[in-house]
């Protein structure tokens, strides 16, 4: 008996497709089906969830796309430095158009394929503005920025904001969600429950989404937000990546006391060169420190920090998409 198919895709050919052996002609009948067929997106859905239960695909850590780039602007991939143009004449900041691109491209903020989402900003910080950026970000977190009269941006896919929600589901279960656009949020609006936001992309002046569209849109950059203020902060809240989802290996655990050791010796090498020295308590006068000595004699207490430190970075360079590879001896 023949196994159920889909729109004229059987199950055969859906399962080869998932793993990787279709062949070219039954993959394109599959991506052109999956645009038009919510059934079949489910069921491919439904049928990577339980791969990766049952362990069959891997499970990782939720990624953070900070190096994905805000670049669908006029083909000129300049959405971010749109953004921060318009902010800077929202605050009555004056700049050179073409010495601000050129500054861009010199620093590597601009490339040619965009602007990555960890640079969203830097031209702002460049003109003494405070800029604060965080991933995991909510809707209340923008209702409050705006509330104190902070300007705010964002990082979203700009196709599920403007364009054909099927195909951008399609391109969600294929390659992942990944963030292309940045713009700048205007206002929200509980009552109504829609935001208002200036789009580079668009010939308004600003445009209004439903806030579920938007928060379509804006998952796909893991909720990325930039705040952006040209008063002093007073009070400042750290907003670390969360990387409790991430596990390291047995290797990167050791590998994460050799940055550690290195780390110290970092330090105190910073340190000699200013005139400390070894005392048994610290004295900023003396410039006496009781850690400047080799790190296999610090208390365990002292080690800790460094321990974090760089366990903490491997983490976060995991969380980023990236792997750490031991070369072949």
């Amino acid at each position: 008996m023949k196994k159920k198919s889909v729109n004229n895709i059987s199950a055969e050919v859906l399962a080869a497709f998932l793993d990787g052996n279709a062949t070219a002609q039954e993959s394109k009948e599959i991506i052109n089906a999956l645009t038009e067929d919510a059934e079949l997106r489910e069921l491919l859905h439904i049928s990577q969830s339980v791969d990766a239960e049952l362990g069959i695909a891997p499970q990782e850590c939720e990624f953070i796309p900070m190096t994905a780039m805000a670049a669908t602007c006029n083909e000129e991939n300049y959405c971010c430095l749109e953004c921060e143009k318009y902010i800077l004449r929202k605050l009555n900041i004056e700049f050179d158009e073409e010495r601000l691109l050129q500054n861009a491209i010199r620093n590597g903020w601009q490339k040619e394929d965009g602007t990555a989402l960890h640079n969203v900003g830097r031209h702002l910080d460049s003109k003494g503005l405070v800029v604060t950026r965080q991933y995991n970000a909510l809707i209340k977190d923008i209702a409050s920025a705006l509330d104190e009269n902070k300007c705010v941006m964002v990082a979203v896919d700009g196709g599920e904001l403007l364009g054909n929600r099927a195909d951008e589901t399609v391109e969600d279960l294929l390659i992942g969600q990944i963030p292309d656009h940045t713009v700048v949020v205007l206002a929200f609006d509980k009552k109504s429950n829609t935001i208002t936001l200036f789009d580079p992309n668009s010939s308004n002046a600003e445009d209004t989404y439903q806030i579920e569209q938007f928060k379509d849109a804006w998952n796909d950059s893991k909720n990325y937000l930039v705040t952006i203020t040209s008063n002093s902060m007073k009070t400042y809240t750290p907003k670390p990546t969360d990387l409790s989802d991430v596990e390291l290996t047995e290797d990167l655990n050791e590998l994460r006391e050799a940055i550690a050791e290195n780390a110290h010796d970092v330090w105190a090498l910073e340190r000699q060169a200013q005139g400390w020295t070894y005392g048994p308590q610290r004295d900023d006068v003396k410039k006496e420190n009781p850690c400047m000595i080799p790190y296999s004699q610090l208390p365990d207490s002292e080690k800790k920090f460094d321990r974090e430190m760089a366990m903490n970075t491997l983490k976060l360079i995991k969380k980023l998409g990236y792997d750490i590879v031991k070369r072949a001896k």
